[in-house]
């Protein structure tokens, strides 16, 4: 699978929130336009990605990089069935999205639990 054609998903692979996001993702994205990976991995380390603290990042396909919620907003655009869901995102500010996205993320462990090893490792659209 080329990685330039499609959007690149970078999360938490042990985290069990992020694997669930990215499982309906997976399932939204009906033009199979994202991979995924995680922050940890080879792909990751090859592409000199630095993620900061706990952020999702997202590598598009013309290279630009987008974390936290500015990488939860380009998901939900690039999503036909979610789009509206992006256009109450940017009613919000974008300050305040990050402190609910570090609030959420400094407690996902807590909330939600942790996998041993990345489930999402054995799907064909995982990249290593």
């Amino acid at each position: 699978m080329s990685t330039s054609q499609h959007h690149i998903i970078f999360i938490d692979g042990i985290c069990v929130m992020c694997n669930r996001l990215s499982q309906t993702l997976i399932r939204l994205d009906s033009k199979k336009q994202f991979l995924y990976s995680t922050l940890d991995s080879g792909f990751a380390q090859k592409k000199r990605l630095q993620p900061s603290g706990d952020s999702i990042l997202v590598l598009s396909q013309d290279g630009t990089v987008y974390a936290k919620s500015k990488a939860i907003r380009f998901i939900i655009r690039q999503l036909p069935y979610v789009k509206w869901f992006g256009v109450l995102l940017y009613i919000i500010p974008r300050f305040i999205l990050d402190h609910l996205y570090d609030r959420i993320a400094k407690n996902r462990y807590q909330w939600f639990g942790k996998h041993n090893s990345c489930p999402l490792r054995t799907h064909n659209r995982f990249i290593q």
